[in-house]
């Protein structure tokens, strides 16, 4: 984590003029060619790699996930979005992971049906992570440079907390983050 001259700050932390940028952006375009291949398919990270992640004081605003089961052809690709439930205001033991499926589904187990919109070992995919004043914007892609090629994108505003209506996730404005 270190000092506030390596990390960066969203806009709206009081203390953003010590960090070394506001904002920042981190690129991709990589293949997933191993995951793990042990552990309970219930599990969020077995048969798993993160391949990009933001890091806080204590969480992870941002964790980008591939996910291949044993028995499926394709993968999928999710991120989660950690809430910012702090030791300072008692509610550490609320934190929590909210999850957004990009390409596949993040709950898939052994017994479900690989899914059709997928992402295959091997297969060439990117990602974009550019966080803006308070937003943090992701744009995901597959199919690069081909007609098939599939882009979604998400915004999320790191200072406002209560994300999706939790109500223990204080935001981002008041750490520094690093990628």
């Amino acid at each position: 984590y270190g000092f506030p001259s390596n990390n960066f700050a969203i806009a709206s932390n009081p203390q953003a003029a010590e960090y070394a940028y506001i904002g920042g952006k981190m690129h991709a375009v990589l293949t997933v060619d191993h995951v793990s291949t042990s552990g309970r398919d219930t599990s969020l990270g077995a048969y798993a790699a993160v391949i990009g992640q933001i890091h806080a004081r204590t969480n992870e605003p941002l964790k980008i996930f591939y996910r291949k089961l044993p028995n499926h052809e394709y993968g999928s690709i999710f991120w989660t979005y950690e809430t910012n439930a702090r030791k300072e205001t008692g509610n550490y033991e609320h934190r929590t992971d909210i999850k957004h499926d990009v390409f596949g589904a993040y709950n898939l187990t052994k017994a479900s049906n690989a899914p059709a919109d997928g992402v295959k070992l091997g297969e060439l995919i990117s990602y974009d992570v550019d966080v803006q004043g308070d937003v943090m914007h992701l744009t995901f892609k597959k199919g690069l440079g081909t007609e098939a090629e599939v882009v979604k994108t998400f915004d999320i505003n790191l200072a406002e907390g209560k994300y999706q209506g939790n109500q223990y996730d204080e935001g981002y404005a008041n750490e520094g983050d690093y990628m």
